[in-house]
C-alpha cells in the first residue's frame, strides 16, 4: 500500500480563508513532516503586498503539540480538516482514493447497492465515482440479463447506465424502441418536376 503514496507526498491541498479574509494557505504532508504555508493577501499598492508566504515545517510530533498551528489550520480549513490531518499523522491514511481508478471501480462494483449508495455520501470524490458511468456499466453488465447491443450503449450515453440499471425490462424495451426511432436517419428527399417529394425509397422501387 505504501506504493500508493507518490513522491513521499501524502496530502497536498489548498484553500482560501473564510470571508472577509482573502488569505491563501497550503497544507503539505509528507511521510515525516507537515508543511503549512500562508500567503497574506493584501492590496497591491501596499509596500508589503508582495511578501513571500509564511512557512512552518514541523515533524509529526511537533505538529500534534502545536496548538497555535492547530488554530491557524482551523481558521482557514476548518475543524474537520484539522481532524483529518491528525488522523493521517496517526496512520489513518485513506488508501482507497489513491488507487488506480479502474481498480477502485472494480472493487466498488462488488459492493451491495446499499453500500455503494452510502459510500457515495462520504465525500465529493466518492460521490463522483459511485455515480459514474464506468461503474454502473460494469454493474449493469454483471447483473442484467438484457443483451448489450449498440442500441443499448447509445441509449446509455443519453440516459446513463445507472438509470438503465434501475429501469425494468418493459420500460427498457420502450425506451430502446423510442431511442431507435428518434436516432434513425431521415431518408434523403428530392423534388419531382410536379413539386412532389421523392425519397430514396421511391427512387429504388
Amino acid at each position: 500500500m505504501a506504493s500508493l503514496i507518490t513522491n513521499d507526498e501524502v496530502v497536498n491541498f489548498t484553500s482560501v480563508a473564510p470571508s472577509p479574509s482573502k488569505d491563501f494557505a497550503q497544507v503539505l504532508i509528507t511521510d515525516h513532516e507537515v508543511t503549512y504555508r500562508l500567503w497574506k493577501i493584501k492590496p497591491p499598492k501596499r509596500a508589503d503586498s508582495k511578501q513571500p508566504p509564511t512557512e512552518y515545517k514541523e515533524t509529526y510530533d511537533d505538529f500534534m503539540n502545536d496548538d497555535r498551528l492547530h488554530t491557524e489550520v482551523t481558521r482557514v480549513f476548518g475543524k474537520n480538516t484539522l481532524d483529518y490531518i491528525k488522523g493521517i499523522i496517526m496512520g489513518n491514511i485513506d488508501y482507497l482514493p489513491r488507487m488506480p481508478r479502474d481498480l477502485l471501480i472494480r472493487i466498488i462494483s462488488f459492493l451491495e447497492l446499499e453500500d455503494i449508495l452510502l459510500l457515495g455520501q462520504t465525500s465529493k470524490f466518492f460521490r463522483e465515482v459511485c455515480n459514474s458511468n464506468e461503474l454502473w456499466e460494469k454493474i449493469y453488465m454483471e447483473h442484467s440479463e438484457t443483451p448489450i447491443t449498440d442500441e443499448l450503449r447509445s441509449l446509455a450515453e443519453n440516459e446513463s447506465w445507472r438509470k438503465l440499471f434501475f429501469t425494468n425490462k418493459l420500460q427498457l424495451q420502450k425506451k430502446l424502441r423510442r431511442h431507435k426511432a428518434t436516432s434513425a436517419p431521415v431518408p434523403a428527399q428530392t423534388v419531382n418536376g410536379d413539386g412532389t417529394f421523392i425519397t430514396d425509397g421511391n427512387l429504388h422501387s
